[in-house]
C-alpha cells in the first residue's frame, strides 16, 4: 500500500521509504508516476486497478492495489448463489 500525501508536493511512502513524485497532466485527468523499482517492487502491470482513499481534510491519498477474484472463488460465489437462487431473487427485489 502507498500513501500519497499532497502537503508540499507528493510523496509517496511505503513502510519507512520516503520518494518524492510529480503530479503531471494528462489530457484532462492528473497522473503520479511511479519508478520502475516501484512498479517491480508492487508486480504492477498496465491497467491494474486501485481502490483510492482521500483523508477526510483531502491532504493525502491511499491507494491499494485490487487483486482479481480468481476463478476458483468465481466458481464457489456462483455454486453459492446457484444453490439459493430463490433467496438471491428475493434479497435483489428488496
Amino acid at each position: 500500500m502507498y500513501n500519497v500525501s499532497t502537503k508540499g508536493g507528493v510523496t509517496l511512502q511505503k513502510q519507512n521509504s520516503k520518494e518524492t513524485a510529480k503530479l503531471f497532466k494528462s489530457g484532462n485527468s492528473f497522473g503520479i508516476r511511479l519508478t520502475k523499482k516501484d512498479v517491480e517492487r508492487m508486480h504492477l502491470q498496465s491497467g491494474d486497478e486501485f481502490k483510492k482513499i482521500v483523508s477526510p481534510d483531502g491532504r493525502s491519498v491511499t491507494f491499494k492495489k485490487e487483486e482479481p477474484v480468481s476463478n476458483e472463488m468465481l466458481q464457489k460465489i456462483k455454486k453459492t448463489f446457484d444453490k439459493n437462487k430463490e433467496l438471491m431473487e428475493r434479497l435483489n427485489d428488496e
